[in-house]
C-alpha cells in the first residue's frame, strides 16, 4: 500500500505552462503529497531541470528534509562531490514566481 514516484518535470526558466499541467495532473492522481523540486545540470537547457515527487496516499510527506541523511562519518567513508542534505532542501526552494504558479494549482484541487 502506498508508494512514491519521482519524474522529470522541465525547467521553470522555460516550461512553467508545462510545469502547471504535470502538477494538475499528479494532483488528481497522487492523493498524497506533490512537490515540484529542481536542481542543476549544466548541459541542460537554461541550466536546471524540475522534477515531480508524489506519494500514492497516506499522511503528508515531507519531501524537502532527507529522511536517511547522510552523516559525517559516512560522508567521510564515501565522499559525495555534490549531494548533501543541504542541497536536498533546497531543491524545494523556489523562486516566487513559480512558488505562486505552483501553489495557485494546488488551491484548485
Amino acid at each position: 500500500p502506498g508508494g512514491v514516484v519521482c519524474t522529470q518535470a522541465e525547467s521553470i526558466w522555460l516550461h512553467m505552462h508545462i510545469i502547471e499541467d504535470i502538477v494538475s495532473n499528479c494532483r488528481e492522481i497522487f492523493k498524497g503529497s506533490v512537490n515540484y523540486a529542481w536542481t542543476t545540470v549544466p548541459t541542460y537547457p537554461s541550466g536546471v531541470i524540475g522534477f515531480m515527487v508524489c506519494s500514492t496516499d497516506g499522511p503528508a510527506v515531507d519531501f524537502k528534509n532527507p529522511v536517511n541523511p547522510i552523516d559525517k562519518t559516512e560522508d567521510e567513508k564515501r565522499p559525495l562531490k555534490f549531494y548533501n542534505a543541504e542541497i536536498h532542501s533546497a531543491a524545494f526552494c523556489l523562486p516566487s514566481f513559480a512558488k505562486r504558479i505552483i501553489e495557485a494549482k494546488a488551491n484548485l484541487t
